[in-house]
């Protein structure tokens, strides 16, 4: 009997030294939510500011947004007309400093003065209603073309600043009232 009980405990004690598994557990770091063909009305006292449209959206652990697929947006003024509008192949909302930034074939228009600019990237903050980047920029308009480094505008843009100007640029005189 003790002979067996020997055996037992010896074929236990092998079995138990045996090497384990490790088991390797990979941390997941994607999105927490995406979401396919977003089509988003953004309003303030029952007045609609903005609408963002976009293929996909995703909704990062840190509360950042991503639109790989691109995205759309529409701006409007408080009397609910469009103003302005904005259209690149990536978007990426930041949630800690509440601001967007478009990516790659940036392209914005003014719907009252058909001005259109152009980047590779473009950043807006909804709180200032303002956009801005210090990227190179082509504005266009009905009389020229304007290039430069940095842009500072409206989010309707109708006023903006090119912060370091580059080329021909025609500047078209006003007229003075004649005092008799």
């Amino acid at each position: 009997m003790n002979k067996l009980w020997f055996l037992v405990c010896l074929t236990m004690l092998f079995a138990s030294c045996r090497e384990q598994k490790k088991v390797d557990h990979e941390i997941y770091d994607g999105p927490e939510v995406a979401m396919r063909n977003i089509d988003m009305l953004v309003s303030d006292s029952a007045v609609i500011k903005l609408r963002l449209v976009a293929r996909t959206q995703l909704v990062l652990p840190n509360k950042d947004r991503d639109f790989p697929n691109g995205i759309y947006l529409r701006f409007y003024n408080k009397f609910g007309l469009v103003t302005s509008t904005l259209v690149a192949d990536k978007g990426y909302y930041f949630s800690e400093k509440d601001y967007y930034q478009a990516e790659g074939n940036v392209i914005m228009r003014s719907l009252f003065s058909g001005d259109e600019l152009s980047t590779e990237l473009l950043n807006w903050d909804p709180e200032k209603e303002q956009i801005y980047t210090d990227n190179f920029v082509t504005i266009k308009t009905q009389d020229e073309v304007m290039t430069g480094e940095g842009l500072e505008a409206s989010q309707d843009f109708e006023e903006y600043t090119i912060l370091k100007p580059s080329g021909v640029m025609s500047i078209m005189p006003t007229p003075n009232p004649q005092v008799e």
